[in-house]
Order: structure tokens, then sequence, then C-alpha cells
């Protein structure tokens, strides 16, 4: 059974790839027959490839602007709009950059001292990479043949993000970056025999979710907003590596947790009562929306939470987990860490301690009912959460009726209802 690894492109943020790299090396799944890759995760891939793994690490961990790029430039723009041309380049790389791009002489270098044709060519992982035609952005699919004689030209040309890298140009033409054509070639692999895949995705909004849940296919990417495409701050690139080696462990069910990373637990045993009764919760907001002409669908919360996962179904775990993320979101907790249940549920309680004293405000004093919805639209996740959940242990301190809150913050009173279930199992310990 030939298996691949599939890094998808995303500039500065591929140190999420090398965490997850490092997760897979202890996991003992490095046993790649092929790899393929676009962009900066071509670049990673070709190291996977001549097993440079120290090399990698201290790519990622000494990167610094002036490797990359001569001379100041922050771009503050996204790579899937640049890809499907939806959004006017910003005007500072228009009048900066225009055809001829930054600067990139350091890249190229830089790509030279780390390509090493003899252990390239001689490893036996196979490679791919996309690569994409100026003139009509057809795609070019890079062979290890074909990188045996323009090696360092194909992967500078894989990963010219143009328009803020130049068009790559040498004797086989003019190319720029493969993400115009596929920034994550998982079809790259399987058309290369690939029966068992890995994907490494770099973007929060997953490339290709059509390959979720597909037999055979591990699709990893990270939960957060992990910023744009040339962002050098060590702080960034440090969290995304360790985010890359949590979400790693956690797709092989070493770590529980979605967004969030905690250790293998248990559900609690009021959950499955909480699952009831979050079925009834959904059908009083169905019913709410249709006396207000609202266009809800019968199950609004497990839809919401399925989009905040990427998932057209979810289990109870990932509902679990994804109940536990917005209320550690609305908190501020650290992503970084590796929670216990306890510790988590511990530390959401204290976030929201002050919304169970009886003298907390609901909202101020002598306002009109429309002055009241123009407070509440202001409010936070966790600033609707207190108030529901206040209103919930005080039901005579009421913020806004019962069907209003039902319809406009269907989702918040599912959190406020898994709140009070932190409460009330901490009460009963």
């Amino acid at each position: 059974m030939k298996k691949a690894l599939v890094l998808a492109g995303g500039g500065t943020r591929g140190s999420y790839q090398n965490g997850a790299i490092h997760a897979l090396r202890r996991l003992g799944k490095d046993d790649w027959d092929i790899v393929t890759g676009t962009s900066i995760g071509a670049l990673n891939g070709m190291m996977v490839v001549q097993r440079d793994y120290r090399i990698m690490d201290r790519v990622w961990h000494t990167l610094t602007q002036d490797k990359i790029l001569n001379g100041n430039l922050s771009v503050d723009m996204d790579l899937s709009d640049m890809f499907n041309e939806r959004t006017q380049i910003v005007p500072f790389v228009k009048d900066f950059i225009k055809d001829r791009g930054a600067d990139i002489t350091p890249f190229k270098q830089y790509v030279e001292e780390l390509f090493d044709p003899d252990r390239f060519i001689g490893s036996p992982i196979d490679f791919g990479c996309v690569v994409c035609r100026h003139k009509d952005r057809s795609p070019v699919f890079v062979t290890k043949d074909m990188m045996m004689e323009h090696g360092v030209d194909w992967l500078v040309a894989t990963a010219s993000a143009y328009p803020a890298f130049p068009v790559h140009k040498f004797e086989e033409g003019e190319f720029i970056d493969g993400g115009y054509y596929d920034n994550m070639p998982i079809d790259l692999a399987l058309r290369m025999g690939a029966e068992e895949i890995i994907g490494i995705d770099l973007n929060s909004n997953p490339n290709h979710t059509n390959y979720f849940d597909r037999s055979g296919i591990t699709y990893i990417f990270p939960q957060v907003e992990t910023g744009t495409f040339l962002t050098f701050d060590r702080d960034v690139i440090d969290r995304l590596e360790i985010l890359g080696y949590y979400d790693t462990m956690k797709a092989f069910g070493k770590f529980d947790g979605v967004k969030y990373t905690f250790e293998l637990t248990s559900l609690p045993k009021w959950y499955e009562r909480f699952r009831l009764d979050l079925l009834i919760l959904e059908e009083r907001i169905r019913r709410a929306s249709e006396i207000t002409n609202r266009l809800y669908s019968s199950q609004v919360v497990t839809d919401r939470l399925a989009q905040q996962q990427h998932r057209k179904v979810i289990n109870d775990r990932q509902m679990f987990f994804g109940f536990m993320d917005n209320l550690m979101s609305a908190c501020g907790l650290d992503t970084e860490r590796i929670w216990t249940y306890r510790a988590a549920r511990n530390a959401i309680l204290a976030g929201f301690a002050d919304c169970a004293t009886e003298d907390f405000e609901v909202r101020p004093e002598r306002l009109s009912m429309d002055g009241i919805l123009s407070y509440a639209s202001k409010l936070s996740t966790k600033g609707v959460v207190e108030k529901i959940m206040h209103t919930r242990l005080y039901p005579s301190h009421a913020f806004l009726s019962d069907g209003v809150l039902l319809t406009m913050y269907p989702f918040e009173n599912a959190l406020a209802m898994f709140l009070g279930e932190l409460m009330n199992e901490l009460k009963e310990e």
C-alpha cells in the first residue's frame, strides 16, 4: 500500500507542518512512499524527501524576513483571496510590486542551500509538486525526474506567490505559485498511486473539505486563525508549530479536543442528558423562529458547531469539545496548553463567575425596548451568555423575553445551558 504525505501552501505558516511532521515521526507515521506539495508545502516536502528533519527545524526556528526578501515588505493579504482573485490586492502591493514583485533573491539562494540533488534524487520517496504557467494559470505537475535538471527553479516557481513575489522565469517558461491551481494537491498524490494519505493544510478554512471523513485520508488543518502568509513574527511561527503538533496528535487519537487540546478523557456523565435537552432546546428555537419569521434550520445549534469544524456531520465528542471550545474562547484561554477537562471546566467557571452573583448587572436601567435591543446587539458572545446564564439563575432578572432570546441568540442559549451543567457538576463534587 503506497502512503503519501500531502503538504499545502501557506507561506510562513509552514511552521505548522513542521510541528505536524514531528508528531507523525513520533507516532511512527513517517513511512511515506510519496510526498506532494504546493509552494511552502513543496519546500517542506523536499526536505522530507531528503530526510533533512534537523535542517527543517533549523529553517523554522531561525526564519527571518531577510532570508526571504530584500528590503521591508509587509503584505496584509490572504493567499486564498489572491488565488481566487475575488478581492482587490491592497493598494500598497499594487503600487510597490506591480509586475516585478518583491526582491526575493535571498529566498532563491536559501532554496539553493536547502536543495541537495543527490539526497533528493537518491531518496526512495517519490515527489510531486504543482506549478502554474503565468500566461493562463494552467498547471504543471512537476515530477521527481523533472527535478533532476531544474530542481531549484521548480521549487522557486511553486512558491512564487504572484503578485507579492515575481513571476519566476527560466528556460522552461514563466511560472507562478501552484496554489492558483491546487494549494493542497491530494488529487496529485492519488494520481501518483497513493492509497493512504495524510494531508496537512495550513488554512483554518480548509482547501478541500470534500476529502474529510474519506477512507484512507487523514486531513489535518489548524482550528485557529493562522494570520497572513508573510508573517515573520517569531511568536506566531513558534505557536503554529506547537498547534501543528497538537492537531496531529489529536487526529490520531493521542489527545482529545478540536480547537483546544485535552488529555484523553471520558465525556462527563451529565452529557448524555444534556444532549437530549439540546434536542428540546433546538425544537424551541425552531418554533420561536417560526413566530418571528426568521429562517432557522431544525438544528441550528448543531449546524453551528458543525460549521465551525467545517463538517457536515459531527459526533457526540466533536459536539462536546465544540461547546468547550466556544466557552474557552469566550474566556480567552490558552490554546497552546494541554488541558485536563477539570482544569478547563474550572477556568471557564472562573471566567463566568461574575454572572452567578445576584448583583450582576443584566442591563442598564431606564432603557426603552429599542435601547435594550441596541445594547444587546453590541455584546460579545461572552456578554450574551453571561446575561442568559444570570437570567437562568435569577429568573426575575429577565434580560429579554424567552422568545426574543431564543430567536436572537439561539447558539448562546445552548452555551448557557452547557455552562449551567458545568456549574452543577462543580456543586455536586
